[in-house]
């Protein structure tokens, strides 16, 4: 579990995590616009014990109280995914029970492959997520 004043930057390397209901390899599931999510590269899960559902779920198990530094973004986010079966370290940032959480969010800041997402955590289980774009 992370600890007040961890942070994390991620910087988005491909289309996918920006439109994932549309882009996406296989045909697991209905297609759907507007699912977005943020990647977790796997170092990072690692250095911070960022999991998911195979850990256990709950507040700063796998879900984050989360708000933007801009304040277009109040929710919860949780960890989840794998990169293999069983593993308990979380591969992305998602709204909780909601892929779409995130969606206005992006959309405002018309977020794009170059464009990074700071997380602070205020606490164990909050969160501050900032935006920075590339071309700044």
């Amino acid at each position: 579990m992370p600890k007040t004043g961890d942070e994390l930057i991620i910087t988005f390397k491909s289309q996918a995590p920006l439109a994932w209901g549309t882009h996406r390899r296989t045909n697991s599931r209905t297609r759907r616009t507007g699912e977005r999510y943020i990647p977790i590269p796997r170092k990072e899960a690692m250095r911070l014990h960022l999991c998911n559902k195979n850990n256990g779920t709950g507040l700063g198990l796998n879900i984050y109280n989360a708000t933007s530094d801009d304040g277009l973004f109040s929710g919860q986010l949780k960890t989840a995914g794998n990169s293999k079966k069983g593993d308990i370290f979380a591969k992305q940032f998602e709204g909780n029970g909601d892929l779409q959480a995130l969606t206005p969010w992006l959309q405002e800041h018309h977020a794009q492959i170059g464009d990074s997402i700071r997380f602070y955590w205020n606490s164990p289980t909050d969160i501050t997520m900032s935006f920075i774009p590339s071309h700044e």
